[in-house]
């Protein structure tokens, strides 16, 4: 009886421990970065890749170097792992539920859209804590995603972690003018506002967060509508990508994947740190954007 309730102590007390996000001592270097279609099977999906594409994916991402990534369309925990091996990395996935039908992919016959989650990766021996899904940005529509959700602890303070996939269509100025993206902007407008929702109630708690990943709008672009509500002057916050070159396409003008700084992150941003990783061939279609983030600061 005795060992019975010393081995249950222990384990409670690990529980404890593991449920606790822990302080990290090293500077940490977190990523945000669309996957695109990343689907758990050779061949399926929307893009369609080889095992040789997964294999060459998963070299990217060592060559990235980051601690955490936030990603956006993955379809399941396993298709994260073919290139975050589990043996290195911790995934969390979003808990939206699948849509009950899949969607044809435009342009490729046949080919059916997979489930695109957001998630993270976390190099193991990071310590964190998974917080509920922000189910705001769904707005109700099955296919719009939910934001993930995690903490680790930074300096003694807690550093939120948000990654998100807004609604696609709404990038700019352009858009704004033209009456096929109205039903488009009008989600994207809605989904800024539960942004910024989230992020006055972690500052209201004290709490210093990152909003990053795909948010589908050219942010950093003089006198945009999202950015004006996402950050209003009484409640300032930090575009990590305000003022840097965008290289990943030519064909495009601006980024639309941001991190966004607050509640006190700002300050932890080491500077000169951010940077764009450069594409290698045509998938996927989104770069990989990082920060080195220092404790303490």
């Amino acid at each position: 009886m005795t060992l019975r309730i010393l081995t249950h102590a222990v384990l409670t007390l690990m529980g404890l421990i593991l449920a606790a996000p822990a302080a990290f001592a090293d500077d940490l270097r977190i990523a945000a970065w669309n996957l695109e279609h990343l689907d758990d099977d050779d061949g399926a999906g929307c893009v369609g890749r080889s095992a040789d594409d997964y294999a060459a994916l998963a070299r990217q991402i060592e060559e990235l170097d980051a601690d955490i990534v936030a990603f956006q369309e993955v379809e399941n925990a396993a298709a994260a792992h073919r290139v975050f091996p589990a043996s290195g990395w911790h995934v969390e996935m979003s808990r939206r539920p699948p849509e009950e039908r899949s969607r044809a992919c435009w342009g490729k016959p046949g080919a059916m859209l997979g489930h695109l989650a957001t998630g993270f990766a976390v190099r193991r021996g990071i310590a964190w804590r998974r917080n509920a899904d922000l189910e705001a940005p769904g707005a109700g529509g099955a296919f719009q995603r939910w934001a993930a959700d995690m903490a680790v602890m930074a300096g003694g303070r807690q550093l939120r972690l948000l990654s998100v996939h807004l609604k696609t269509g709404c990038w700019g100025a352009r858009q704004d003018r033209e009456e096929r993206s109205r039903e488009a902007c009008t989600v994207l407008r809605g989904q800024i506002k539960r942004l910024k929702g989230w992020a006055d109630a972690r500052r209201a708690a004290g709490e210093a967060f990152l909003i990053l990943g795909d948010f589908n709008r050219r942010l950093a672009q003089a006198g945009d509508w999202a950015w004006r509500i996402l950050s209003p002057p009484p409640a300032p916050l930090l575009l990590l990508t305000g003022g840097v070159p965008f290289r990943c396409d030519p064909r495009f003008p601006a980024f639309i994947d941001h991190m966004v700084a607050g509640g006190g992150a700002e300050a932890m941003v080491v500077a000169g740190s951010f940077r764009e990783t450069a594409r290698r061939g045509p998938h996927p279609d989104h770069c990989a954007i990082s920060a080195v983030f220092r404790p303490g600061e």
